[in-house]
């Protein structure tokens, strides 16, 4: 009887299960946020009921109107707070003076320091005209990078800016939706799992269990690679002298890359042969049944010669 009532509570927690993941991920993702902020609203105000009932016994035009401003600005806080988890990275290309690369790759590096940021990878090249070029990655937090591209553009002429943004606050919402049902989920299975009265009730709660937090471990590391890449901006640096013209790593001579050119050539011309070969083989093979055809014919109805109209001796 425990074991039958214990599998019913398993099938409703399952379909409870699809039935508020649904819920988060529609819902919550939408209205979470509002609900989240009128709680806060309401903490705030409490609070403030508590702490200044005198205040509020004998109220006045202005404070009204300065009541009314602190919930505004609560909610703008709590948006803000919601909506900041955007995406930022950048590239830019500086044309120095020559002789100057190395002054200002050092430059870049302490502006990384200055913004409490790292430099994430760096390489410089020298060309054939004697110039040296490279890029620089920075990585500093996100509440600097403004300020980065400010004092970037300081070091030489900017030749190209290219910013890009990408808003996950929605997928952080819903992130943040399922992993709460999740856990939920699980501390549910946990406790039926205390009171499982056999190895197999066990074994089948136990399995749930591990599907469900495997679900809350990937969750989990998606929302600390979001907050990584919200919480800092990334800017990639092309250095490279007046006297001479960037050059990427790419682009330079190498056995490598003229070995990957050939081989690319070989196989187009491989390929177009065998789109050809593919496209003409059905013509080619009716051309022939065709002439054998022609041939055939013309033997039989060609006359027979003296030779062969002479009997056999």
């Amino acid at each position: 009887m425990k074991r039958t009532a214990l599998l019913l509570m398993i099938v409703m927690a399952v379909l409870a299960g699809c039935a508020g993941g649904a819920e988060d991920s529609g819902g919550d993702s939408g209205d979470a946020p509002r609900e989240e902020a009128a709680a806060e609203d309401a903490a705030v105000r409490g609070g403030e009921g508590d702490g200044d009932g005198a205040q509020e016994a004998e109220p006045a035009g202005g404070e009204e109107g300065s009541g009314d401003g602190l919930d505004i600005a609560a909610a703008v806080s709590q948006t803000a707070a919601i909506g900041d988890r955007v995406v930022r990275n950048g590239t830019m290309r500086l044309r120095v003076d020559d002789d100057t690369f190395d002054a200002a790759f050092e430059r870049l590096v302490g502006l990384a320091d200055r913004f409490g940021g790292t430099v994430l990878a760096s390489d410089a090249t020298n060309t054939g005209d004697g110039s040296t070029s490279g890029t620089v990655t920075l990585r500093v937090p996100a509440e600097d990078f403004d300020e980065l591209l400010v004092a970037v553009g300081r070091i030489g002429e900017v030749e190209r800016r290219s910013i890009t943004s990408e808003d996950v606050s929605d997928e952080f919402v819903d992130l943040e939706a399922r992993l709460r049902h999740n856990q939920a989920q699980e501390a549910f299975y946990l406790s039926l799992l205390d009171r499982a009265d056999d190895v197999e009730d066990a074994i089948a709660v136990q399995q749930r269990v591990e599907g469900i937090q495997q679900t809350i471990e990937q969750i989990q590391g998606r929302l600390r690679f979001l907050k990584e890449r919200t919480s800092f901006s990334r800017l990639t640096v092309e250095l490279f002298e007046a006297g001479g013209a960037f050059a990427s790593a790419d682009a330079q001579p190498s056995l490598a890359r003229y070995w990957a050119t050939a081989r690319a050539a070989l196989v187009n011309v491989l390929g177009g042969a065998l789109v050809v070969a593919t496209v003409a083989l059905p013509f080619v093979l009716l051309g022939a049944l065709i002439f054998v055809l022609v041939r055939r014919t013309s033997l039989l109805a060609r006359p027979p010669t003296a030779s062969e109209a002479e009997p056999a001796a």
